[in-house]
């Protein structure tokens, strides 16, 4: 379990440092749960596609 959170708690400062790209259901205003199940996805940037 420590490994795992540990592994967890790395891979989220590597992706804070190396500067990412947000992946692309950031963009939805339902929760991840939500889009696998119904297919949803409402923009929460007026339908833009990147945040202004």
């Amino acid at each position: 379990m420590l490994a795992v959170i540990t592994a967890m708690a790395l891979t989220v400062v590597w992706k804070s440092q190396t500067g990412a790209p947000t992946p692309r259901w950031h963009l939805c205003k339902e929760s991840l749960v939500s889009q696998v199940f119904t297919g949803a996805c409402t923009l929460r940037f007026k339908g833009e596609e990147t945040p202004a």
